[in-house]
């Protein structure tokens, strides 16, 4: 499958007709079960390791390509032998504006560090994404975290809203996915800018903001009451009382409740690791069974391009070009491995040594040419907004100091800079 890539300008140029119409293409399904479609899972044994000599895994799934257990974002990006998954980058999210790979802290993110900023004692969560006061200039709405856009894309196939689903896609000008002109228009419609300019976007854990059921956020008992009343127009938080239960499951080693999707060890958040570090959700009765919202996305975009132009669109996100030559795997600190429990593995966590991290870790800073769209030229500027720092796909869930990205006067023709291998 050929995934062409365009400058935004020319794409968000497009008109569309947006009026209201049935999903011509049934009800969906299950977002596990998109998913699983899209990213078919290898099979594996009751000790967790892989099968590789059969065609259908007992649940009647195909003997896929990616991990069924989905532990860190090391490897997303990469070999997906590895247990990894495509990242924003790698699926041509519209509006995710990461950070090139110029070997400052977080690159390949939505937070912009710029090369000086000093991650091996600072947490690069702080640096700013992009964020924009209106929708006008070259970079749009800005940064717009994929659970909106997936929340946006199935509240409007489910309302009817957006016209009919086939003109939402154009494979000679964006292959299978979404116009970005039309997922743009579904976003505002369901999370409008108000008269200060500013867009809320509702964490991924909460009505509002989708109810996504693969968050698993690390929010429990006080934490999550706190979250409660930061979001109180958001509706019902699903935290981990919700989705998994006691915290008494929690190994004695992680911080409970310290917020995003991520669950680090006490010694980590002391020393203020970044939380993209740690693992997802290795405990209790959802081991393993996170997945990126923009996964989700995804998958739900594999859908309907399926449906609107079956001859161009697959069942399967299947781009022949991934992993590509030059990945897109994000630096990591030197990690710690523990003990295995009851038999399963358990993943590693940053290493601390003296109340601070060790970044980068082995394999360096990653500087290198991958290919993706990324945001370039820009300034940061003070922003009394404080929306918090949180998880880069995901709710904002922490209190740090924000900036915002605004851009320069002098932008590149088509705004983003494809770095070729």
């Amino acid at each position: 499958m050929h995934f062409p890539t365009l400058s935004l300008p020319l794409l968000l140029g497009l008109v569309v007709d947006m009026g209201s119409a049935q999903n011509q293409f049934g009800v969906l399904e299950p977002i596990e079960d998109l998913i699983e479609k899209a990213y078919p899972t290898w099979c594996i044994d009751d000790d967790e390791k892989r099968i590789t000599d059969v065609d259908t895994c007992s649940d009647d799934t195909p003997n896929g390509r990616f991990s069924p257990l989905y532990f860190t974002k090391k490897y997303s990006g990469g070999d997906p032998a590895l247990g990894g998954y495509p990242t924003n980058i790698d699926i041509n999210y519209a509006f995710e504006f990461a950070a090139p790979f110029f070997g400052q802290a977080c690159a390949g993110s939505p937070h912009h560090c710029t090369e000086s900023f000093d991650g091996s004692t600072e947490n690069c969560k702080k640096c700013p994404k992009i964020g924009t006061d209106n929708d006008n200039g070259p970079y749009g709405p800005g940064h717009v975290p994929p659970h909106i856009a997936l929340a946006a894309t199935v509240k409007a196939y489910e309302d009817g809203f957006g016209g009919d689903v086939s003109t939402w896609f154009h494979y000679n000008l964006n292959a299978c996915r979404i116009l970005p002109n039309v997922l743009y228009d579904l976003i505002r419609n369901y999370f409008p800018r108000g008269d200060d300019g500013k867009a809320y976007y509702p964490p991924p854990f909460s009505t509002a903001g989708g109810a996504y059921p693969l968050e698993f956020v690390n929010l429990a008992g006080a934490s999550c009451e706190d979250e409660k009343t930061k979001h109180s127009s958001a509706g019902d938080l699903e935290c981990f009382e919700q989705h998994s239960g006691d915290v008494s499951q929690y190994p004695d080693y992680l911080k409970v409740g310290h917020g995003s999707p991520h669950y680090c060890t006490k010694d980590g958040k002391d020393a203020d690791v970044n939380d993209d570090w740690c693992p997802y959700i290795f405990f209790g009765p959802n081991r393993g069974k996170y997945r990126h919202p923009h996964i989700a996305f995804s998958a739900v975009e594999v859908f309907l391009a399926n449906q609107a132009m079956p001859d161009n669109c697959g069942t399967n996100w299947d781009d022949s070009n991934y992993p590509a030559k030059v990945d897109t795997t994000a630096a990591f600190p030197d990690m710690k491995g523990f003990d295995a429990v009851d038999g399963l593995m358990v993943p590693e966590q940053p290493t601390i040594k003296d109340g601070k991290f060790v970044y980068p870790g082995p394999d360096g800073k990653k500087k290198k040419p991958a290919v993706g769209n990324f945001a370039t030229n820009l300034v940061i500027v003070a922003d009394t907004n404080n929306e918090g720092s949180g998880d880069s796909d995901n709710g904002d869930t922490s209190s740090a100091t924000q900036f915002r990205v605004k851009v320069i006067s002098v932008i590149l023709p088509a705004i983003v800079i494809i770095f070729g291998v």
